[in-house]
């Protein structure tokens, strides 16, 4: 696998995204969300877990690649999108790939959890 390069953590309350959906609707959602992420969330009964944890990951992307959320990184730079097998993997666009190759790194890992209250999510950069 290589060596971590960097790591990036993040954990927010699934509350808060419900929250910033009832307040702002699709504004928020098509900011933050790419359209594969999107579809996969909203067709579950409750999307919010699943919307959590993918803005977690977004931040653990951004603090993995040392860059924070802006000018070089976008909320949608970094998609979550599912393997064949069920596994997440992340896929990042142009632009955050060459973070990742400013690094050092070849490519990123992740690990992603959430419970009724909370969505985590770590990733690596190797």
């Amino acid at each position: 696998m290589g060596h971590v390069l960097s790591i990036g953590h993040d954990m927010i309350e699934i509350e808060r995204i419900r929250y910033a959906v009832e307040r702002y609707g699709e504004r928020f959602l098509q900011k933050i969300y790419t359209p594969e992420e999107l579809q996969y969330c909203l067709r579950k009964h409750n999307p919010f877990p699943s919307l959590a944890v993918r803005f977690a990951v977004k931040e653990a992307v951004a603090k993995a690649l040392k860059c924070g959320i802006g000018a070089h990184f976008l909320w949608q730079s970094a998609s979550i999108v599912n393997r064949t097998n069920g596994a997440p993997e992340i896929r990042l666009d142009a632009s955050a790939t060459r973070l990742l190759r400013e690094l050092g790194g070849s490519h990123t890992t992740l690990s992603l959890t959430h419970t009724d209250k909370l969505a985590s999510a770590v990733v690596l950069v190797v």
